[in-house]
């Protein structure tokens, strides 16, 4: 027992040293049942901003082009009025689409308060960083933050899901870098979204719309699911029609929905350049 006690302390001691270190990431063994076991990620917490950020990278080269994948909202309410307590996803869609891609730099980000312990940032004591201030200047001053930390100052391409989706249009608002996105479901117009579902406003977050076309001349390709009842069609193309520009299309695939269906396309679309067109 004495010897498992002083392990114990050892542990702790080393925890320690790490964050009064200023260190600015966590590096973490693979775990069971992981992305990290099944793919070859590495889970590794990441500063940004006032938040840790858990990210899973898988990194051949780093001198290569960076891809990274902005996760969704997450379990933000259990059913559809009740906050969660935990935004972390219940079901881990997305992170196995960036586990599919064959690019040499692939790292995925979670949305502040997700997967990181609660404990680790004091500001996800408040449940309105996954409820209407999700898409917060300092939300995304932290995913801005964590790709900087980790890119190789050259262009690199965002895929984001969901409300990673307009997170990704918000952060390539704010950093030259950004060479192509792709959004998945995005929730490019959280008002258009919020009065679609007659429900309370995102006061607090920036809405990506708003800056459709500061960012008209990256390109982009928004796809959505012409069964998602979610985040329908409409708000893509209300996005792509804001932005005007031969940079910025929408791609509709009718047989997928909001969770279902991206898995059997995704190597067909993420395999193809983003690009402008004359």
């Amino acid at each position: 027992m004495k010897y498992l006690s002083n392990i114990r302390l050892l542990f702790l001691l080393l925890l320690a040293a790490v964050f009064l270190s200023g260190c600015k990431t966590v590096t973490y063994g693979h775990e069971p049942g992981s992305i990290g076991d099944m793919y070859g990620f590495k889970k590794v917490l990441v500063k940004g901003g006032d938040f840790w950020i858990t990210t899973y990278q898988k990194v051949a080269n780093k001198h290569d082009p960076f891809v990274f994948y902005i996760e969704g909202d997450g379990a933000a309410f259990n059913g559809k009025f009740k906050i969660s307590r935990n935004p972390t996803p219940r079901r881990q869609m997305f992170i196995n689409l960036a586990a599919m891609d064959e690019r040499p730099n692939v790292v995925y980000i979670a949305r502040p308060c997700q997967y990181t312990p609660m404990h680790m940032n004091p500001k996800c004591s408040n449940h309105q960083y996954w409820t209407n201030k999700r898409m917060s200047d300092d939300s995304v001053h932290a995913i801005n933050d964590v790709i900087n930390s980790i890119n190789n100052k050259q262009k690199f391409s965002l895929v984001g899901y969901s409300g990673g989706g307009g997170i990704a249009v918000l952060v390539a608002a704010r950093n030259y870098m950004v060479g192509d996105i792709i959004t998945l479901a995005g929730n490019l117009d959280h008002k258009a979204f919020t009065t679609h579902h007659n429900v309370t406003p995102m006061i607090g977050s920036l809405n990506p719309i708003d800056y459709a076309t500061q960012v008209r001349h990256i390109p982009q390709l928004h796809i959505s699911g012409g069964k998602d009842p979610i985040i329908p069609p409409f708000i893509a193309d209300k996005f792509v029609q804001k932005a005007s520009s031969s940079c910025v299309k929408q791609q509709i695939f009718e047989d997928v929905s909001h969770k279902d269906g991206w898995k059997k396309i995704w190597e067909y679309i993420y395999t193809k350049p983003i690009k402008c067109y004359d």
